[in-house]
């Protein structure tokens, strides 16, 4: 078994932040671990172990992790083969690492042990970040069976919850994406005419969107005429029929960061009825996003969104999110989703936070990237808020 390592690095010349920033980062993580008696983390969800360290891989089939004292530099739990990526990504110098195996969860959860047991910390209590979609139930028995003189315990989601207010580099990396997700759609709209299928679409929208600058992951919800009803459908080779709405909801992403935008066209001249339903809902949610202050309290911000909707008889029910929090993402998750705009909610909006405010109904959608400031609300994302049409 190889002990944890620290290595020198010869330059971090991908890293998406400055060292002083990630270190802001780590600093405030700690504050939080101090308030809630938590030695040590332990953490899996790559969005936060992205956020403190800079390290980057698509490579989370295979066990990453983050071990973060209370004190001092954390610690990145590695697959060998990623220490290049660590080298170029992270301003993080420690690395525990362990290569493929036959049996590869012991060898891999036998890092973490090794990396917490480096920091003298692989006793007591350690906080885990058990609603990672990483931390399988499997890896979760095997780290309780190699860890048997610690208290394996929740975290309270104390970097979910950090992550909610950007810092204004966050800010421009939104602002980049919200220009790339609106090539992207503009692309998608031009190219649905009649006779033409949603693929060719679909290749025209991940085009326009590469050309844009837009990383990976290439993905989005390209639906028409009776697929519209499928909320996260893909694009199939449906062919578009004089008068069909065709559904975007795609996104731009720079550095990682997300911007995501909805709109809707018709393959075709619009009709009166399909105007009618659109301006109806583009006002319902204009008049939402104004109220998206800081101190204004998410539930009046939600009912505005909702109540307004089935009032107009759109929809008979409503139960699916108005909006949620969005930025730093990482596949499976299309949003932070830590904030949502549901019945019920009791958080308050605050300056820095970002959302993606959504609205479907009768085959259509809109929806816009909204930044929360202290003179009130931003859309990061501005391309017409209109339906489109082709004549």
């Amino acid at each position: 078994m190889k002990e944890p390592t620290t290595v020198s690095k010869p330059n971090n010349s991908a890293m998406d932040f400055s060292a002083a920033e990630y270190r802001a980062r780590l600093q405030r993580t700690q504050e939080e671990m101090a308030k809630h008696d938590l030695p040590v983390l332990l953490l899996h969800q790559p969005e936060n172990i992205l956020y403190l360290t800079g390290f980057y891989t698509t490579g989370y089939f295979s066990y990453h992790a983050l071990a973060v004292p209370r004190s001092g530099d954390p610690v990145l739990i590695l697959r060998d083969m990623e220490v290049p990526a660590a080298h170029s990504t992270s301003w993080v110098k420690s690395h525990t690492i362990y290569a493929d195996a036959a049996d590869p969860i012991p060898v891999w959860l036998d890092a973490a042990r090794r990396a917490l047991d480096g920091l003298g910390l692989a006793g007591g209590r350690v906080g885990v970040d058990e609603h990672s979609w990483f931390l399988t139930v499997e890896r979760w028995k095997m780290l309780q069976t190699l860890l048997p003189n610690a208290t394996l315990v929740r975290e309270p989601r104390i970097v979910d919850h950090l992550r909610l207010i950007k810092s204004p580099r966050e800010i421009d990396y939104l602002r980049s994406a919200a220009r790339q997700v609106e090539a992207g759609v503009r692309a998608g709209i031009e190219a649905s005419v009649p006779g033409a299928t949603e693929r060719v679409v679909a290749g025209a929208v991940f085009n326009a969107l590469v050309s844009a600058g837009s990383g990976l992951p290439l993905s989005g919800i390209i639906t028409s005429g009776n697929r519209t009803d499928l909320l996260h459908g893909d694009y199939s080779d449906r062919r578009l029929e004089r008068g069909d709405t065709v559904y975007f909801e795609l996104q731009g992403i720079h550095q990682k960061y997300w911007a995501r935008l909805m709109r809707t066209t018709v393959a075709g001249p619009a009709s009166v009825e399909q105007e009618r339903i659109a301006e109806t809902m583009i006002r319902i949610q204009d008049e939402a996003i104004a109220l998206m202050r800081p101190g204004v309290p998410a539930s009046v911000v939600d009912r505005a969104c909702r109540e307004p909707l089935l009032d107009s008889g759109l929809r008979e029910t409503y139960t699916n999110r108005a909006g949620y929090s969005l930025g730093l993402n990482y596949r499976p998750s299309a949003g932070e989703f830590i904030r949502e705009f549901v019945p019920g909610v009791a958080w308050i909006l605050e300056a820095g936070m970002v959302f993606h405010m959504l609205m479907m109904a009768a085959g259509m959608g809109f929806s816009e990237t909204v930044l929360v400031t202290e003179q009130g609300p931003e859309r990061l994302t501005r391309m017409d808020r209109k339906l489109f049409s082709c004549t």
